[in-house]
């Protein structure tokens, strides 16, 4: 990769170090919205810590989060041909931030339990290729149990209405209840493989709040569910209140005649995404 292999590294590094210590500029903003909206006392007084402690966090470098989670790196344009060299220097950083303190250690072996001891190893942290785009793209994105936990794929029958995919997304997250940290973001993957729908949901959550699907009949979707979802009253932490969920991405993909995949992500208020782009050969941390 020559250049690009010198500058993956210190980007890493950097990124991880963003992604665990604050939250993108939309995703702050949208939760300050929310304290704003909010009527109910308890919930607003939850969304004032919360904004509170992102800003000491962000303040002192210390991780907006115990559960640093895992991590996922999408990575798209002349990467996906080195993606061992970009597998070998995340391991790497992520190795180092967590020897130094900067990441817990949460990667074990499934059936053991038996602790990596630097969330590396046994296929951890993930490389995932993203084909969404041609441009050169790195984007990482931590995910920790609460929120994990809840994700779910459901094979429903391929003659499911809107309506219908719309009870099932709000009786998950009625059962997700305040588990999963709201207000969340939602992220959910509509056809494909069921391989193919639980990548879209988990790519859904990288989007910005307020980025609408290109296709103005998902978008339209989104926001529905968006709307059903808030009147559920679930709140901040699930202690009740006006804002459930932040937004809702979908991604879709073409199905088989006779399946109806539908994969849903929670990403918990704390969204710890980052993202770099590759510009007039530098790499650039765009979020």
């Amino acid at each position: 990769m020559g250049f690009l292999a010198q500058e993956l590294g210190p980007m890493l590094n950097d990124m991880l170090t963003r992604a665990t210590t604050g939250i993108p500029t939309d995703v702050l903003n949208a939760i300050k919205e929310a304290h704003v909206r909010e009527t109910k006392e308890l919930s607003k007084t939850q969304l004032e810590a919360i904004l509170n402690s992102a800003n000491l966090s962000f303040e002192n470098h210390l991780p907006l989060c115990q559960d640093t989670g895992l991590v996922t790196l999408f990575i798209s344009g002349e990467l996906m041909s080195h993606s061992n060299e970009v597998e070998e220097a995340l391991n790497s950083a992520v190795e180092r931030l967590t020897m130094k303190g900067g990441m817990r250690a949460n990667v074990v072996n499934p059936l053991t339990r038996k602790n990596t001891g630097t969330n590396t190893g046994l296929n951890q942290p993930e490389v995932l290729l993203d084909k969404s785009t041609k441009s050169t793209t790195v984007k990482m994105i931590l995910k920790g149990a609460g929120s994990e936990n809840f994700t779910s794929l459901k094979m429903m029958v391929p003659t499911a209405s809107k309506q219908d995919i719309l009870r099932h997304v709000l009786q998950t997250i009625i059962d997700a209840g305040g588990k999963t940290c709201p207000p969340n973001i939602l992220g959910i993957g509509i056809g494909g493989s069921a391989i193919q729908a639980m990548f879209n949901s988990k790519h859904a959550l990288l989007r910005k709040v307020g980025e609408r699907n290109a296709d103005p009949g998902v978008a339209e979707f989104e926001v529905s569910i968006l709307k059903a979802a808030n009147e559920l009253g679930i709140g901040t932490m699930g202690l009740g209140g006006d804002t459930t969920v932040l937004d809702v991405h979908i991604e879709t993909a073409g199905t088989h005649t006779a399946c109806l995949p539908i994969a849903i992500s929670f990403g918990c208020w704390a969204n710890r995404v980052c993202e770099a782009e590759l510009k007039g050969g530098r790499f650039e941390i765009t979020r």
